[in-house]
């Protein structure tokens, strides 16, 4: 019988450094902007366009639409987001952040350098450019192999 090596396996390397940046992010927003993972990735997802569709806001962040909704109403009642009429289609709405939620863009921002500090201690500019290097190969690979299955 063969075996996997998948403690050694860069997929599963590259899952547990995926989660463990993504606790470590969740425990720092929470502790010092008191946000919650879903809202502060919201915010920044919103940061970068002008008003999104909930089914494209789910995209950015990674959830399902329906995942979304009570996020969007939380952060509604908190002034962080606010919805309007879609003008090409009234039966949706786009969400749109607030001046509050805008003003946090820049805390968001200096959190996540200071945690870039942190994980990437150690490592150079040239490792970390190979490594990127390699996920985008991995991630291009992926995406061929998906297309070609179809």
């Amino acid at each position: 019988m063969r075996k996997l090596d998948v403690e050694n396996s860069p997929g599963t390397l590259i899952f547990l450094a995926s989660k463990a940046m993504e606790r470590l992010a969740e425990i720092e927003m929470k502790k010092r902007l008191g946000l919650t993972s879903s809202q502060w990735k919201v915010i920044m997802a919103l940061s970068l366009s002008e008003g999104l569709s909930q089914k494209e806001l789910a995209e950015k962040v990674y959830v399902d639409g329906s995942t979304l909704v009570p996020v969007i109403d939380k952060m509604e009642q908190n002034s962080l987001v606010e919805r309007r009429p879609d003008p090409k289609d009234r039966r949706n709405n786009r969400i749109f952040l607030t001046k509050k939620s805008e003003a946090t863009v820049d805390s968001i921002t200096d959190v996540a350098l200071e945690l870039r500090k942190i994980i990437y201690k150690g490592l150079s500019q040239e490792k970390l450019e190979s490594v990127n290097a390699v996920l985008r190969t991995i991630i291009s690979n992926s995406s061929n192999a998906m297309a070609d299955s179809k």
